[in-house]
């Protein structure tokens, strides 16, 4: 899979464009604020319908103009696919593939796969869980639809379900309602943790692998803390190390998820909203046996963050589909020959669209089909 054309209209500083990439690494040079993360966003928006930047959509649009256009043509192994999404201020955002109208945004997920890389990418391993939860929930999201349907429907149950521990008083109605969006916290909940874990081996030799590759000898391992005991029995603390074979079921993951829930009820009606979920769990990122989080350098945290998206883009590329990988200034800090490398381990997988300040040094692409483009005021020309 890969993106062959780009168009946007008025998007950031671009009334209009075109552009006609590489199927290898494409290079977008140039100074600061010329528009080259821009080029990357809004292939953003072709995969999951908003920005990876973490932009809101009216921020988008160019000064002055009602809204904005992104469209792209995708290559795989069956027939060329096109995808345009227009958004409007006020709130109207529509997308077509292939000339049809999607129904929800969220049918757009997974058309077009993408990992996106940037220098910020350091706070999934110095953060909070928020980040490393948001690293798997995107990645499940693009290659597991039924998993994508299962976290929207499991978010929509933890919204309904705290309104009504918040309203909650002493009677049978109030029980009832709390009753009703239990059982669909837990239908949903389950099936989200349940496919987390099964991932989490994959994903976690992936980063190891790649670390190893990037930075040398550390060796980097995934944890899943999970806010309900899974490998614990009935009223044991969560479990702290990877969970036995038996918790990737969703029946043992739905029976412990209701014991947490039952157990913590008093405080969760003190409160005013829910305790234990896996919109409480926790990706660790351990670094030789140890939390990286609590100890880790500059460098150690920039590698290891290297190795997760990498490791993201393996388990979207698990199936032979192909992802496109989008590097956000990301070689700006390492030198030629591990400038290289990261290049040719990302080329592993797919498309690569990078941005840089300047060229890519000779040596660094490799004898690949690359095209490279100079970005300046808003303006992209193909070298």
């Amino acid at each position: 899979m890969w993106l062959r054309t780009l168009r946007l209209e008025n998007f950031r500083n671009y009334e209009r464009l075109e552009l006609e990439l590489s199927s290898s690494l494409n290079t977008f040079f140039g100074p600061n604020g010329s528009g080259k993360t821009s080029i990357l966003e809004a292939v953003s928006f072709l995969a999951v319908a908003r920005s990876l930047r973490g932009s809101g959509d009216s921020e988008v649009a160019r000064w002055g103009e009602a809204g904005f256009g992104v469209g792209g043509e995708i290559v795989s192994d069956g027939p060329a696919r096109s995808i345009t999404l227009r958004y409007a201020k006020g709130g109207t955002k529509d997308v077509t593939v292939d000339g049809e109208p999607l129904a929800k945004l969220s049918n757009l997920v997974g058309v077009l796969r993408v990992a996106w890389f940037c220098p910020e990418d350091t706070w999934i391993t110095k953060g909070g869980p928020a980040a490393r939860r948001k690293l798997v929930d995107l990645t499940l999201c693009q290659i597991d639809r039924p998993y994508l349907a299962a976290l929207s429907n499991y978010r929509r149950a933890l919204r309904q379900r705290n309104e009504a521990l918040l309203a909650w008083t002493p009677d049978e109605e109030s029980e009832r309602v709390v009753e009703v969006w239990t059982d669909r916290l837990i239908e949903y909940g389950s099936r989200v943790v349940a496919t987390r874990l099964t991932m989490l081996p994959r994903f976690s030799e992936a980063v190891s692998r790649f670390q190893k590759l990037v930075a040398g000898g550390d060796e980097l391992t995934l944890r899943y803390k999970g806010s309900v005991a899974l490998d614990a029995g009935r009223g044991g603390a969560p479990a702290e190390g990877p969970p036995s074979d038996a918790a990737l079921d969703e029946d043992l993951v739905a029976e412990r998820f209701r014991d947490a829930l039952e157990r913590r009820g008093d405080e969760e009606r003190r409160r005013g909203y829910t305790v234990v979920g896996p919109h409480r769990d926790d990706l660790e990122v351990l670094l030789n046996g140890r939390v990286l989080r609590s100890f880790g350098s500059q460098g150690q945290h920039r590698t290891a963050a290297i190795a997760l998206k990498l490791g993201e883009a393996a388990v979207l590329d698990t199936d032979g589909h192909g992802v496109v990988v989008l590097l956000d200034d990301i070689l700006s800090e390492l030198d030629d020959r591990r400038a290289g490398a990261l290049v040719e381990l990302v080329g592993g997988h797919g498309q690569a669209l990078l941005t840089s300040t300047r060229p890519m040094p000779d040596g660094v692409v490799g004898g690949e089909p690359a095209a490279s483009f100079r970005v300046e005021a808003g303006e992209v020309v193909r070298q």
